[in-house]
């Protein structure tokens, strides 16, 4: 067993020499070879071990013995012991019991790994539950992730040695080294689905079709792993272009690019997105990508989705737009009066705005966020805002007003942009809208007498 270990440190690289290692131990015949086989390995390797143990209180009696059993274990071992209890008075909220036992343990792995500057968190899943994980995922009718079962080292941090030996290796190295173990009673619960798989339908699979399942569905994972481990790569690069633009609590994607990956990729970009904008990484299913798949290839503008745990998808113009839902606030109006000469900081953009009155000839056509107007066409009082109703302008080179609504529409500026822009305004309308347009009535011409010079600055 010790030498399947060592070849599974060495062939996914779980742990380099002198490193810090949290083992996670439960009392049970998996984690209590795990630490003991770590022990054996830690002198060559020059590890520290430290042992952890987190009790979850739920089989009473039982479980205060498993962490007296894994205490004087640890201590016979000569290493230190850490324990934990889980707070039941919380109760899990919006998450299943289990999933919050689970979110509970890994919290106090992560505390201890923290504590003790560890580099990695030891765990001791076999390769028995990594097809009982398999089987798990198909049943749910997962997709590659799910097929992959979990990975033999994850976050870079917490690792699983014994991915690649069986249980029954294990039971057999702990009995021919008299080492006792505890046997956990909630695992013989058949209202557990897991519990289910491991007594009934891989025992049924082996007597009726293969009686190697659990070696070739373990087998099937490490092969999908390296599948997926491409799919993730392209989907990073994916995350990285021109065409994913990501703000905050909103995240913009360029229709005719997206639509031009593969399918696989397009859809786990799609899951990655939804994850990283719900709570948790969680709460998505494959109708919602797929929800999202058909928004991008329906080519209605305005088109909108509301998907899961609160999260907007809509197409818009190129874009298809993902992002926090909010409870439809009030616009958020900013305005303020610009001197001149003088200076002021536009707080809602980062901005500062400084006008000050220029010779002709300082003109600078090529000068980034400057903008230069006929002062004597202006009409004070000069104002900085956001967009309000009716607001117009007439646009550069062209006779008669335009709205500055039908503005925005004619040059595909998403809706949930345009209270963004800001606009420099004087007493009779809109003379320049940022990054895009000025008034024709306020523009230079040989008759211009009195320059007025905007410069805008990050701040």
């Amino acid at each position: 067993m010790i030498k399947k270990i060592n070849q599974a440190i060495k062939k996914y690289n779980l742990l380099k020499k002198g490193e810090h290692v949290v083992v996670a131990i439960s009392g049970g015949p998996d984690s209590t070879a795990l630490l003991t086989a770590l022990v054996s390995i830690a002198k060559k390797m020059d590890l520290s071990l430290i042992a952890a143990h987190f009790n979850h209180g739920l089989r009473g009696e039982e479980s205060d013995e498993d962490e007296k059993f894994s205490y004087e274990l640890t201590k016979k071992l000569g290493l230190v012991f850490v324990s934990g209890k889980m707070d039941q008075k919380k109760g899990a909220k919006g998450v299943s019991p289990e999933d919050y036992y689970r979110r509970q343990r890994y919290s106090f792995l992560n505390k201890v790994a923290e504590d003790y500057h560890a580099q990695k968190i030891a765990l001791g899943h076999n390769l028995q539950d990594q097809a009982e994980t398999v089987l798990l995922n198909i049943l749910r009718g997962s997709g590659l992730e799910g097929l992959r079962g979990f990975l033999p080292m994850r976050d870079e941090k917490f690792i699983r040695p014994l991915i690649e030996t069986s249980r029954q290796e294990i039971i057999f190295f702990l009995n021919k080294a008299r080492i006792p173990y505890r046997q956990d009673s909630s695992n013989e619960d058949k209202k557990y689905l897991r519990n289910q798989i491991r007594a009934e339908l891989i025992p049924y699979l082996k007597e009726k079709f293969n009686p190697k399942i659990d070696e070739n569905l373990a087998q099937m994972a490490e092969i999908l792993r390296t599948e997926d481990e491409f799919i993730t790569q392209c989907v990073a690069e994916a995350l990285q272009s021109t065409f994913v633009q990501k703000k905050p609590q909103r995240i913009l994607l360029n229709i005719s690019c997206i639509n031009k990956l593969h399918p696989a990729i397009r859809l786990r970009l799609f899951k990655t997105i939804l994850e990283d904008l719900s709570p948790a990484n969680n709460g998505i299913s494959f109708i919602h990508i797929k929800s999202l798949d058909n928004l991008a290839q329906n080519r209605e503008s305005g088109k909108r989705i509301v998907l899961a745990l609160g999260i907007e998808a809509r197409r818009e113009y190129d874009n298809l737009i993902l992002e926090k839902k909010r409870a439809h606030n009030k616009q958020i109006e900013y305005e303020y009066t610009l001197n001149v000469p003088g200076s002021v900081y536009v707080r809602e953009k980062k901005l500062t705005v400084r006008a000050e009155i220029t010779a002709k000839g300082n003109i600078d056509p090529g000068g980034r966020n400057k903008i230069y107007l006929d002062l004597d066409k202006i009409q004070k009082p000069l104002i900085i805002r956001n967009r309000r109703h009716g607001d117009w302008f007439q646009p550069l080179g062209m006779q008669g007003r335009q709205k500055i609504k039908t503005f925005f529409i004619d040059h595909k500026i998403p809706r949930s942009e345009r209270d963004e822009i800001i606009l420099l305004v004087d007493r009779v309308s809109v003379i320049w809208i940022e990054n895009m347009h000025l008034n024709d009535r306020v523009k230079i011409t040989a008759k211009t007498k009195n320059v007025l010079k905007i410069d805008i600055k990050k701040s």
